[in-house]
């Protein structure tokens, strides 16, 4: 171990790196360079696709605060510092910054979690009780509604610590609460998906792009507020759509309520 790093921490690709390195950004390595040039040539989309889908989470933001009135969110995987993440609307009062990646965390430590109320956190998703016992998130006012960023995580975890998730969050979150997902997808390029699949599993990382249909049935406790269910990050909440052709999201943007807990 050194500074708290995984043995070999530096020696492969890491997600958040390799993503950062789609995106244009600087945090990365060469083993995450060199996956990512694999990556790019089964899916020669996935740079843009990371922009775009980066670019969600202010307007997701945006409508949180402004449309329902919620001022303090938690975002889960929180990914690496970018441009699209470094910023946060005034309105939001409360942000927590979590990420199990130790490197990420230090990063949203000392760049994210700067302005006053926010905060950073190291937890791991299979653990979700001692996170949402974190000090951090215990400083939420669980009297008024809270935001919950779940964008591009889903696909990197198990289905069962992906269902023991969403049922921790659903349990946990109070009355007027939503869960903002976005979720790689299968319904576009299937051909590339597997090719990328493929090539995750070969560096030893599990990656599960699903299908429409598997993501809704993912959330099926939950009230998804999309009438029409998920639509790509790209067109969300922003007609015309794009058309698919032409859409280089190639996942899902969700907006969903925790509804009845009696279900």
């Amino acid at each position: 171990m050194t500074s708290g790093l995984p043995d070999g921490y530096f020696k492969g690709p890491i997600v958040a790196r390799v993503q950062d390195h789609l995106g244009g950004g600087t945090d990365n390595y060469i083993p995450d360079r060199d996956f990512a040039r694999n990556l790019v040539a089964v899916a020669p989309w996935l740079p843009a696709s990371v922009r775009v889908n980066r670019a969600h989470g202010p307007r997701v933001l945006a409508c949180l605060t402004r449309e329902y009135g919620i001022d303090q969110v938690i975002d889960l995987g929180c990914g690496l510092p970018h441009d699209d993440n470094r910023y946060l609307p005034d309105e939001v009062r409360r942000m927590v910054y979590v990420d199990s990646d130790p490197g990420v965390e230090a990063h949203a430590r000392m760049v994210l979690a700067e302005r006053h109320g926010t905060a950073s956190l190291r937890a791991d998703l299979e653990d979700m009780p001692a996170l949402l016992a974190s000090e951090p998130v215990a400083r939420l006012d669980r009297g008024r509604p809270i935001g919950v960023l779940l964008h591009d995580v889903l696909p990197w975890i198990g289905e069962e610590t992906a269902h023991t998730v969403l049922a921790a969050l659903r349990a946990w979150l109070p009355s007027g609460s939503l869960l903002s997902v976005t979720h790689a997808t299968t319904d576009t390029a299937p051909e590339a998906m597997t090719a990328l699949t493929g090539l995750y599993e070969g560096a030893g990382i599990g990656f599960r792009p699903r299908s429409g249909q598997q993501i809704r049935d993912l959330l099926r406790s939950w009230t998804l507020l999309e009438a029409d269910g998920p639509v790509t990050t790209a067109s969300w909440r922003d007609p015309p759509r794009l058309h698919p052709h032409w859409d280089p999201s190639h996942a899902y943007a969700i907006l969903a309520s925790p509804g009845d807990r009696t279900s």
